[in-house]
């Protein structure tokens, strides 16, 4: 069992001896709350009696805790609502993100995809350029020049001429 602490307060120009099991800190604390509440009723008026200013700032204390109550029941709902929405919201996220992770494989899939058809073609151009170079010489070899066509041997002059 814990040992109830006693703390000397003073509520509305008297002084209290209270006594909780809460540290002395928390004591303290409460009671300047009660002291403040029945300042700002003894404010707004100065005419009602010691014992009416209490009833009345009890009664305004009772209303913000009921009020208070009432706006932490709602937050509480919407608290649940905001958790059911953020449940579906992180199920969309992990979603998106399966699908972001199948079309980085996807993609990667496509890039080597790629580059073998690239190193295909660099070799088809090598063969291409090859062949090309190869039919070329051969063509250059059996074809005539100008000046080739020009010329005349001895013996194309001796049959010319009839002897």
């Amino acid at each position: 069992m814990k040992k109830k602490k006693t703390v000397a307060v003073k509520i509305g120009q008297m002084t209290y001896h209270l006594s909780a099991e809460e540290n002395s800190q928390y004591i303290e604390d409460i009671a300047r709350e009660a002291d403040r509440l029945i300042g700002e009723v003894r404010e707004k008026n100065p005419e009602l009696s010691t014992t009416n200013i209490a009833i009345l700032a009890l009664v305004n204390a009772l209303d913000k805790k009921a009020k208070d109550d009432l706006n932490n029941s709602k937050l509480a709902e919407n608290a649940e609502e905001y958790f059911e929405k953020y449940k579906e919201l992180n199920s969309n996220v992990l979603n998106l993100r399966e699908t972001c992770w199948k079309l980085k494989k996807e993609l990667l899939y496509y890039k080597n995809l790629c580059e073998v058809y690239e190193e295909r073609i660099d070799e088809l151009n090598k063969i291409s350029f090859a062949e090309k170079a190869t039919n070329k010489l051969n063509t250059m070899r059996h074809e005539q020049k100008p000046l080739d066509k020009l010329q005349t041997s001895f013996t194309e002059i001796q049959t010319d001429t009839g002897e």
